[in-house]
């Protein structure tokens, strides 16, 4: 995980140093592409270590299998939400 939001980083600034040099924009676009697909990537291993974490905890309390699947899913729709 750490790899990947370093690689981010990268992506980022290369991103910025493109900008400040005044590239042209098919360069820009391609590496803010890039960026963006990194970023995406980042948060669906962020979102299913989540789930993964909701399901476990919820289902070793007192709420069932559904009550656990219907929580993850709520995390999820949240996720896309924030996509769009």
């Amino acid at each position: 995980m750490v790899t990947r939001l370093k690689r981010l980083e990268g992506q980022l600034r290369g991103l910025q140093r493109l900008v400040e040099m005044g590239e042209d924009c098919e360069s820009v676009l391609t590496q803010f592409a890039a960026a963006k697909g990194a970023f995406q990537r980042v948060g669906e291993i962020i979102l299913a270590s989540v789930i993964r974490d909701c399901i476990a905890k919820e289902s070793s309390g007192d709420k069932g299998p559904e009550e656990s699947v219907e929580s993850a899913l709520a995390l999820f729709e949240q996720y896309v939400r924030h996509l769009q």
